[in-house]
């Protein structure tokens, strides 16, 4: 560092021949201009001027030395700063990178969905007035993509399940759903609850191998497929659907041999959720609610939550555990993940029981059913709410 050329230098700013960036430049060199504020520049000036002052009062050249050094130690500072701000906006210019990623990924998502041939509908549906019922399906535990070949003892199959399987359940469902709603369980709308592990998912390596498509295509396949069902249902049924959502364990993002909730924001069911949504969206006979880990709904005063029940140790104690947490009344608890159907009354509500309901599984009898000792055959379960009762239940079997 030249003494010599910042009194020079300095001299010019205070004569107002150059500049505070100019000044830097001359002093410190110049990859150093531009590189701080005005501000900041200005406060750097002041104390170099100070120490030139003091500087011109001194006699000897020890007191030059020792400013000198001062000086030195101010350049240094100067340089971490500067360093420090160039890694700043290094780090800043990354994010930004990677948020525009995400941004245009995104946006290519949607618009690749809204490039795929509409779903096509008859006309808008208004709930029937004179009819009071409301009707609540329950479906879940699809698993879709998986592979299933069980054989009893004696060579029997006790279940067999794939894509094309699964697709013959739902339509089998539908048919079985249009047939009553003509005959003994007609309603004005239809809420329909979606309880978890759509998609089978990779909890562990041999998941992968039962698998008939990747992860991220059974996703895609099932929103397609699960579209275009509620889309055929409400034709048939001719009224409004309400489409819940909710996460499971085996939609859940894990790596192979991760832990449950190591990420438990980053659901596969998420997306299912956006993509029927974007499919559905110029639909006014389909309402797809928002994801959520719990749906709720109130049905003429009984209040429904459905969770896909994997936590679930004591069902006895998961109502008190809901209201408790989300401050709200709950007369019906739906569960998924157990696969069989079971219903247990646990206290008395303001209109009816307070129940808790485990719903059957669209999948069937697989490997999980077999080690819990849980057998039952793959189902659904449809019930009716008139007057702020449940007056009607019904499970369908699917296989």
């Amino acid at each position: 560092m030249n003494l010599t050329k910042i009194r020079q230098a300095t001299e010019l700013l205070d004569s107002k021949l150059i500049d505070l960036q100019e000044w830097t430049a001359r002093c410190l060199g110049e990859d150093y201009r531009g590189v701080w504020s005005e501000e900041y520049l200005r406060r750097c000036a002041v104390f170099v001027r100070n120490m030139m002052n003091v500087t011109d009062d001194c006699e000897s050249g020890e007191k030059d030395a020792e400013i000198l050094s001062q000086l030195r130690e101010a350049k240094q500072e100067l340089e971490k700063s500067r360093l420090k701000l160039r890694t700043e906006n290094l780090e800043y210019a990354a994010n930004k990178r990677e948020v525009a990623r995400h941004d245009m990924l995104n946006e290519e998502i949607v618009a690749a969905i809204n490039r795929l041939e509409p779903i096509k509908f008859s006309h808008k549906f208004e709930p029937d007035p004179i009819k009071e019922q409301v009707g609540v399906l329950c479906i879940g535990d699809e698993h879709y993509g998986t592979m299933i070949d069980m054989d009893s003892l004696f060579g029997e199959k006790v279940n067999v399940y794939n894509p094309d399987v699964f697709k013959a359940r739902m339509e089998k469902l539908m048919d079985s759903i249009e047939d009553d709603a003509y005959s003994v369980s007609a309603f004005s709308r239809l809420v329909v609850f979606d309880m978890g592990d759509s998609i089978q998912g990779a909890l562990r390596l041999s998941d992968l191998m039962k698998l008939k498509a990747g992860i991220v295509d059974c996703a895609m396949q099932y929103a397609e497929y699960i579209s275009q069902w509620l889309v055929e249902l409400s034709e048939r049924l001719q009224v409004p659907i309400e489409y819940i959502v909710v996460g499971g364990n085996h939609s859940e993002l894990r790596l192979l041999n991760g832990k449950k909730g190591d990420f438990p924001e980053d659901n596969i069911a998420k997306i299912i959720t956006q993509i029927v949504r974007l499919r559905l969206k110029d639909n006014p006979n389909i309402e797809v609610a928002p994801y959520a880990e719990c749906g709720f709904k109130s049905i003429q005063g009984v209040n429904i939550l459905a969770y896909h029940g994997d936590d679930t140790k004591d069902v006895t104690r998961e109502i008190a555990f809901f209201e408790d947490y989300h401050q709200i009344d709950i007369d019906i608890l739906l569960l998924g993940h157990f696969h069989h159907l079971e219903q247990q009354s646990v206290g008395i509500g303001l209109n009816t029981e307070k129940e808790v309901i485990k719903c059957p599984s669209i999948v069937g009898i697989d490997d999980y059913s077999k080690r819990c000792r849980k057998l039952s055959r793959a189902g659904a379960l449809l019930m009716l709410f008139e007057d702020g009762q449940k007056t009607w239940t019904k499970k369908y079997i699917l296989n």
